[in-house]
């Protein structure tokens, strides 16, 4: 390895080398066994898994999600509380979400042990999906206790939480950041394994800029957590609630982390490069990329105020408004397939998941869904784009907002959910 190379990983990862050591529950995907595994960083803790649950795949190619299907990454992972729980997935496995699970359970439970009649057989394995809708009319609809806000006034709410969160408004924010986050990962995934950002180099270098822009704007957004958070709910008046605060916010929100964050993401995630097919096979892929990457940053140095790199022609907007897509007490409502103007089951598709935990579990269920899709429409439009001469940044904002705000996401009932083709 080149000194070059050795002196850039040594860059990259000399923070990582003096952080504090803290302890996670790791699971496999079947969930039959957890481990405890302390580390110093999230690299550190992929070897050390992989190790205590005998897997033999390289670390590099397992993914660690959380228990609601959330994909992470090493920025990412800085950001989790000590013993949480993370999924380790190899390569050609399913990761099972908590809402994956519950339907599991159910059809468990209405094969094994509600089959009694055939009746009552045929409502409980036709259509289980729509069963949620009754599993939501039983829940206690006490509420007495959903005006309440804190861990102190509400524990049963907190109660079997991997949080330390001490509000449920913290909470939820943080539920709604990790959605988010997901369509991120999963809009970069989509972009690198592409034909276009392996094989046409122009484009590549237009695509990571796409991306870094795709990243620092969301941080300015605060990555959206607000929609769940009730305190942000629009009221009649004109108060605070409907103005943009970026000081009152969550300690956990990338708002309140330091800028030097987003260029080791930039280091570690955007600009390793795939090695080109007619690249001498002798030379080592990680010292290739590592020197595209230090040709990147040194290309691209960041200006005194850490914005975007200089020939990036996107610049971050502020928001005029902050405004949750839940009511003040909490409280959603279902939007409709994507093809339709509303809901047809009406108040029958509504939930709060600040009454109880019951509620708080089965609104996982319920999913922000692009009305234009994303892997089907928007990452190809995307690609499409980045291999034009002159780049319209206007399409790239368009891209951004119906990629992550309710410009084109809707909240949706599982029942309400498509996941066929939106034509």
């Amino acid at each position: 390895m080149s000194l070059i190379a050795d002196c850039f990983r040594r860059l990259t990862n000399s923070s990582s080398c003096k952080s504090e050591l803290k302890g996670y529950k790791v699971t496999d995907v079947s969930r039959t066994r957890k481990i405890g595994v302390a580390c110093r960083n999230f690299q550190d803790l992929k070897r050390k898994a992989c190790s205590k649950l005998n897997v033999s795949n390289d670390p590099a190619e397992v993914n660690v999600f959380l228990l609601d299907g959330s994909l992470i990454d090493e920025e990412y992972f800085r950001t989790l509380e000590p013993q949480t729980t993370l999924i380790l997935q190899k390569p050609g496995e399913k990761v099972l979400s908590d809402a994956d699970i519950l339907y599991d359970a159910l059809r468990r439970v209405n094969i094994d042990f509600l089959t009694a009649g055939d009746r009552v057989t045929q409502f409980l394995t036709e259509n289980l999906k729509a069963k949620v809708a009754l599993l939501n009319r039983v829940l206690n609809k006490d509420n007495s206790k959903t005006a309440l806000s804190s861990r102190d006034e509400h524990p049963e709410w907190f109660e079997d939480l991997e949080t330390n969160y001490m509000t449920k408004e913290a909470y939820m924010h943080r539920r709604c950041q990790d959605r988010i986050r997901t369509y991120l990962y999963k809009t970069i995934e989509q972009i690198k394994c592409s034909d276009v950002f392996m094989n046409d180099y122009k484009a590549r270098q237009q695509l990571l800029r796409t991306i870094a822009f795709f990243k620092i704007q969301l941080k300015e957004d605060h990555y959206f957590g607000y929609y769940f958070d009730r305190s942000r709910a629009e009221t009649d008046s004109k108060g605070d609630n409907d103005e943009t605060d970026s000081g009152r916010c969550y300690e956990h929100c990338p708002c309140n982390f330091g800028r030097i964050s987003d260029e080791t993401y930039l280091r570690q995630r955007y600009i390793r490069l795939p090695q080109s097919s007619d690249t001498d096979a002798i030379v080592d892929s990680d010292t290739i990329d590592e020197i595209d990457a230090r040709k990147f940053l040194e290309k691209n140095a960041k200006t005194a105020n850490d914005e975007i790199p200089e020939n990036c022609p996107y610049r971050v907007k502020s928001r005029e408004k902050q405004i949750a897509i839940c009511d003040k007490n909490g409280e959603f409502k279902c939007e409709g397939r994507w093809n339709m103007d509303g809901c047809s089951y009406s108040d029958r598709h509504k939930i709060n998941p600040y009454r109880s935990k019951e509620e708080l579990a089965l609104f996982s269920t319920w999913n922000l869904d692009h009305k234009i899709e994303r892997s089907r429409t928007l990452v190809p439009k995307l690609l499409q784009i980045s291999q034009q001469d002159t780049i319209n940044e206007q399409d790239i904002y368009d891209c951004y907002d119906n990629l992550f705000t309710v410009k084109n996401l809707r909240l949706v009932h599982i029942v309400c959910h498509d996941k066929g083709s939106h034509k």
